[in-house]
């Protein structure tokens, strides 16, 4: 196995953070010798490292202990629901009780493409990979909305994943690349675009990672959608506003209602497969298990990904 030696270290995350730390259940089994792990072992590890919080002997032992079985189960929880969503789609096996997961013995590239999402979810583990996990998810949102936008769409990159090439729709500095934009969904760009001097810069997207629309003709109030990309579990509620309607009518006039996509490549649910903390979401949603739906129908996405540079990289990481 080549994962990085930091899956060694007990995540510092609240127990409640159920989807975390199901991840880290996921990346133990991977990283573990024979390619098991079960909430045994998660409670053997976590006692290692916060044993002083719930010593033998002490009144509330069994209070504290049973506290922690209770938290974890939830996380084997969160496994099953994975398991029984993905079928065989899930790169991991369940154990019948529930409580053990082994990783399968034939790997697919559904499989691969779950570890991909896996690893790019955590870039604070992946130091070494960071970049290339990032922007490999950006690559990779891209070829799922163009799956999910209509046939007729255009669906470009425009943040700082895409390649400065003569196929590259979007060049030069900020501004310059904001003005192409604009001029391809026939908006105006606003005097406040025109006078404020943070987008003469040469690196940065405004806020916008993906765009995709429909020329109708050579009017504007067009078809939109602009999508953003988000790798942290910390950052994702928050990346929202920098799509948001009302940010990019203050920038282009002449704009209609567009869509607003969050591509996230970690699960944002609960076990029963509803959203964990709906009331964040203030825009269309891909998460993990969305992204996973479309790329399993989708013979495009699957291409996308297995000829892309990180494919090699997943299979390296996985051994």
């Amino acid at each position: 196995m080549a994962l990085p030696q930091k899956i060694n270290n007990l995540p510092a995350w609240s127990l409640s953070k159920i989807n975390r730390w199901a991840d880290y259940i996921e990346l133990c089994c991977i990283n573990n010798a024979d390619h098991i792990f079960s909430i045994d072992d998660l409670v053997d590890h976590y006692l290692e490292e916060n044993g002083e919080h719930i010593e033998r002997g002490e009144n509330e032992h069994s209070e504290k202990y049973d506290a922690l079985i209770n938290d974890f189960e939830k996380c084997f929880e969160q496994i099953n629901f994975r398991s029984q969503s993905l079928k065989e789609n899930y790169p991991f096996d369940i154990d019948p009780d529930g409580n053990s997961l082994s990783l399968k013995a034939e790997m697919t590239e559904y499989h691969l493409f779950y570890f991909f999402l896996l690893f790019a979810s955590h870039p604070g583990i992946f130091k070494d990979r960071c970049y290339e996990l990032t922007h490999a998810f950006e690559d990779l949102s891209c070829a799922i909305l163009r799956e999910i936008s209509p046939k007729s769409a255009v669906v470009h990159i425009f943040g700082t994943s895409r390649h400065d090439d003569d196929k590259t729709e979007y060049k030069g500095n900020l501004r310059s690349r904001l003005k192409k934009l604009a001029s391809n969904i026939f908006a105006v760009t606003a005097k406040t675009f025109d006078d404020d001097p943070q987008f003469d810069v040469p690196a940065g997207d405004g806020g916008i990672d993906l765009v995709s629309f429909i020329a109708l003709d050579e009017a504007p109030f067009i078809p939109l959608a602009f999508g953003q990309c988000a790798c942290s579990y910390d950052e994702w509620v928050d990346k929202q506003t920098s799509i948001s309607y009302d940010r990019w009518r203050s920038r282009f006039s002449y704009l209609a209602p567009f869509l607003q996509y969050m591509f996230v490549p970690f699960y944002c649910r609960r076990a029963d497969g509803t959203f964990e903390h709906p009331a964040d979401i203030s825009t269309c949603l891909i998460d993990r298990r969305r992204i996973l739906k479309i790329f399993v129908n989708s013979e495009t996405s699957v291409d996308d990904f297995t000829q892309h540079s990180i494919h090699a990289t997943v299979l390296d990481l996985v051994g």
